[in-house]
């Protein structure tokens, strides 16, 4: 009998491409190593495109199953939000089952807030095998595999005020957005507003910004916490997007920023639907 905690590789946004297999086989066995049990989505790495239906019947049944503890969602791009309609949410309530993804996956993520009340983490796990690998999978043992994701491996400074209190929601800058007007968008009162992205130049940011300000967010929340914003930064575009929220944002609003989540590959995990502290 196999006594091992059971995990699952899925992928709810664009496919893999065939190029990709030996990055999961290496992934698949640093879980092992890890001391897991790991399943793969038999629609994960294909040549085709899976349908919406397809991938989420595949999220559906790990999130059925008992025996699973957690589900690593490993795709990106653009195709998340399209399984949203057909995720079993009295399902997904119920499970032991913790869910995993970043970038495009914050549709997934922050749908299983809005409908399920439950947790889900911003994390992409393929980092273990990437040019951090060693401190990701010290990480990954001690914090990710325990649930203890403190706060303080985020290494926050504040850009604005000195602490900020509220459940996380959030991620992409612009994956989020794509949930504005659905029934998959999260309360934001009382919360931190998590931003993120990999591209995007000043314009990109301002209207994305004006956006959340249009809806009334950031009059709702707690506190903005930005991760890294990769092509703003790597070609150090100006204004920055930290001058970009100070300026667009009440200025009574905290506003803190870490290095530690985003697109680098020491990225940390960060749980969204949890209550936090940072300060």
């Amino acid at each position: 009998m196999d006594n091992r905690k059971k995990a699952a590789l899925v992928g709810c946004s664009d496919p893999l491409p065939q190029s990709e297999k030996e990055d999961v086989a290496r992934l698949l066995r640093v879980l092992e190593e890890n001391g897991l049990a790991t399943a793969v989505s038999p629609v994960l790495l294909t040549e085709g495109l899976p349908s919406p239906e397809e991938k989420a019947a595949v999220l559906n049944g790990f999130f059925r199953d008992p025996a699973v503890d957690y589900i690593f969602d490993v795709s990106g791009g653009d195709l998340a939000n399209t399984v949203l309609p057909y995720l079993d949410y009295d399902a997904i309530r119920a499970s032991r089952a913790l869910y995993f993804g970043f970038s495009d996956l914050t549709t997934v993520i922050n749908a299983i807030i809005a409908k399920t009340g439950r947790e889900a983490v911003n994390y992409q796990v393929r980092n273990l095998v990437y040019d951090d690998a060693v401190s990701q999978q010290r990480y990954f043992r001690e914090s990710v595999l325990t649930g203890r994701f403190d706060t303080a491996a985020l290494e926050p400074s504040f850009l604005r005020g000195s602490r900020m209190e509220g459940k996380v929601c959030g991620g992409n800058i612009r994956c989020f957005l794509k949930l504005a007007g659905t029934p998959y968008w999260p309360d934001m009162t009382g919360g931190i507003l998590l931003l993120e992205s990999l591209g995007g130049g000043v314009y990109q940011m301002v209207t994305a910004l004006e956006q959340y300000r249009q809806s009334g967010v950031f009059d709702k929340i707690n506190g903005v916490l930005l991760g890294t914003f990769t092509r703003m930064e790597e070609n150090d575009l100006k204004p920055t997007v930290e001058e970009l929220v100070l300026r667009m944002t009440p200025e009574n609003l905290p506003v803190a920023k870490t290095r530690r989540v985003g697109h680098y590959n020491d990225a940390r995990a960060i749980p969204l639907g949890r209550e936090i502290v940072i300060e």
